[in-house]
């Protein structure tokens, strides 16, 4: 059976809309534990746009908020367009009443894979995309994929020459079969990179459409 995950660097788009959403939401709730937040973030091109609706006593300027995209966009000068509101009174009712503000199915499992119980190629891809941050913090994405013993690995991450992504990916895998007891998958030659050859578009200036929920409800 072949299986494929894929894992996003915390300078990808959707992990810094995420930690945008995240970091308002805990301003919030430093100051009022019991805060509802449906924040959504979204930008590109050098533009942030926080968009959601609020309930809460706490008190957040919308210059914390700026610092906030600030910090984690890693540039000072991004545009911040904000659009928050307080929560509905429909959906307000219905909450402090004891209900739920939003729904959601999540689906999941644990496996013998590995030692940390998940799905080898979802573990391997991660695990990838760490060890490359650590020698390129941009914007990337690893992706592993398995078909019996062997895998494919996609890899794209920003200012890294194919060269050195050739290098880092065999360097990981050399130490991850040293590590491994038995029965671990070999790399199929020759290896699948998707790279843009060291480009150098800033993340804030790169297009994403991606919008994240943080809520507390």
């Amino acid at each position: 059976m072949i299986r494929t995950a894929e894992c996003v660097s915390p300078m990808h788009p959707d992990k810094m809309c995420d930690r945008i959403s995240d970091s308002l939401l805990d301003l919030h709730l430093r100051q009022d534990p019991y805060a509802r937040c449906a924040i959504e973030t979204c930008g590109g091109l050098g533009e942030v746009y926080i968009t959601g609706e609020i309930t809460s006593t706490a008190t957040v300027t919308p210059e914390e908020i700026r610092q906030v995209v600030r910090d984690v966009t890693r540039d000072e000068h991004i545009n911040v367009r904000l659009n928050l509101n307080q929560q509905s009174l429909e959906i307000s009712q219905g909450v402090d009443a004891g209900g739920a503000g939003d729904q959601g199915i999540m689906i999941g499992y644990a496996c013998r894979d590995n030692e940390h119980y998940l799905p080898q190629e979802y573990f391997l891809a991660r695990d990838l995309n760490k060890f490359i941050f650590s020698h390129y913090a941009f914007d990337g994405k690893t992706q592993v994929t398995m078909d019996g013993n062997d895998l494919r690995i996609v890899c794209s991450f920003q200012n890294a020459p194919k060269e050195d992504l050739r290098r880092l990916v065999l360097e990981y895998f050399e130490a991850y079969f040293c590590d491994s007891n038995e029965g671990v998958p070999k790399i199929k030659t020759p290896l699948l990179f998707k790279v843009l050859n060291k480009f150098f578009i800033k993340i804030s200036s790169f297009f994403f459409s991606i919008c994240s929920k943080t809520s507390k409800e």
